[in-house]
């Protein structure tokens, strides 16, 4: 009988070391990748971010709980603008919303059910680029593939563009199998709509993954998982950091669930039900109560703190932040009063130059450019030409990207040099040189209008 256990033992000891070992050669796989893939050491590199910020973030926050109108107007009034609000001066910042087709008026107002200002209002937002996502199409009992249609029809008739969709909760038409499972990507179904809008134009999705990593698109190690522990809350916040390893830790085994976390990446391809291809995006809670706990405006306090921050900026990295703006029944304001100061605490490090503040599709589309920007250089005589060829878009097909697509990207050039940038056979004539950053590399961005280098 020892002989057995001593046996037993043995093997469960080699199966352990096994699945290790091939855990770390997949870590460092992974991590070699993004070395090569934000290399520069370079002549001419392409640099992460805009210049001059160390990392990036939005907030995408879903409409549930929005009640009224006015609430969502005062929302983006104090995130958008510079105006007075009710919770004093606004922030001036890039932050979008969300939106509804359908759903109960109890619940959140919507397009169809919200009246003819609630839809005037939500065409007038999404044109201005502060509604950039849909939440899913909403909540209706009976909806049905003509649902879908009523509602792009509506968007074309406005002329509005969403390319955003993330999944509502348990909403029978949401793409995707597990976690905020749907049929809106299954065919067949009556609520079938897949088909109809990604050729509308959605190309980004989320599909309920979650993660308390701060900072994605950046290399794996202990301290990603370690960040998570908060001294404040010392037995849950080690039972989140068992939780994430553990989702990382089979996804590198080749869990199809946790898929999504194997790279910390912020984005990868994903095949919906019907086969269709979408880039597939993950967002982020930290809440040390647990993913979804703090996905509301008191919550958001938490995830955008002082220390999240400090270490997005430390990691480099891309964030999107979960969160319901509207979930703000404990709040004497339309935003938490602890929300509020994160906010322009946030507001701040967009001012210093050190985040990358966006809207949900803006930070999406960039992140794709970037990543899959077709460029090269030479040195004309002396002057230094990038040419900037195509993006070379696995999922929707390449195109040659147009100079607004490209705001913001930035290219590492040597001390002295006298750069152009071409795009196609065409110069593009809004561009800034930009003095060393904290690499000490200096370097010319994309600009639709600021400065110009001839």
């Amino acid at each position: 009988m020892r002989k057995i256990y001593l046996i037993f033992f043995s093997i469960c000891l080699i199966a352990i070391v096994f699945l290790l070992t091939n855990y770390v050669y997949k870590i460092k796989k992974i991590n070699r990748n993004y070395d090569e893939r934000y290399n520069t050491e370079s002549l001419v590199a392409l640099r992460k971010f805009p210049f001059p910020y160390r990392a990036a973030l939005t907030i995408c926050s879903d409409i549930d709980n929005t009640e009224t109108l006015e609430e969502y107007i005062e929302i983006q009034k104090f995130l958008n603008t510079r105006n007075f609000t009710n919770m004093g001066k606004g922030l001036g910042l890039d932050i979008g919303n969300s939106f509804f087709f359908y759903e109960p008026p109890a619940d959140a107002i919507s397009y169809f059910q919200g009246g003819l200002d609630v839809a005037d209002n939500f065409i007038r937002l999404i044109k201005a680029g502060y509604i950039d996502t849909m939440h899913s199409y909403g909540k209706k009992s009976d909806f049905t593939r003509k649902d879908a249609i009523v509602s792009l029809q509506e968007l074309k008739h406005h002329n509005c563009k969403i390319n955003v969709w993330v999944d509502h909760t348990k909403s029978s038409d949401n793409f995707g199998d597990d976690g905020t499972f749907g049929f809106g990507d299954h065919l067949g179904s009556k609520e079938y709509h897949a088909d109809l809008t990604i050729a509308y134009g959605v190309k980004y999705a989320w599909l309920g993954k979650v993660t308390m990593i701060t900072g994605q698109s950046v290399p794996i190690n202990l301290k990603n998982f370690t960040e998570i522990y908060d001294s404040d809350h010392p037995i849950d916040s080690v039972i989140n950091i068992g939780k994430e390893f553990a989702k990382h830790f089979v996804s590198i085994l080749g869990s199809k669930k946790y898929a999504m976390r194997k790279d910390n990446d912020l984005v990868k391809i994903t095949k919906l039900d019907d086969g269709q291809l979408i880039y597939e995006f993950i967002r982020f809670d930290n809440y040390w109560e647990g993913v979804g706990e703090g996905a509301n405006s008191k919550g958001l306090a938490y995830a955008i703190s002082n220390k999240t921050l400090n270490r997005l900026k430390e990691v480099r990295g891309y964030m999107i932040v979960y969160t319901h703006f509207g979930i703000n029944s404990n709040c004497a304001k339309n935003i938490c009063e602890e929300t509020q100061d994160a906010l322009r605490n946030l507001a701040k490090e967009f001012e210093k130059g050190n985040i990358y503040i966006t809207t949900t599709s803006k930070l999406l589309r960039y992140y794709i450019i970037h990543k899959y920007l077709d460029w090269s250089y030479e040195d004309k005589g002396g002057r230094l030409r990038i040419n900037i060829h195509k993006v070379k878009d696995p999922v929707f097909g390449s195109f040659v990207p147009s100079v607004q697509d490209l705001e913001g990207i930035t290219f590492f050039v040597p001390h002295e040099s006298k750069p152009i940038i071409y795009l196609g056979n065409k110069r593009i004539k809004h561009i800034r040189k930009n003095n060393a950053d904290n690499t000490e590399k200096q370097s010319v961005t994309i600009s639709k209008k600021e400065g110009t280098v001839r």
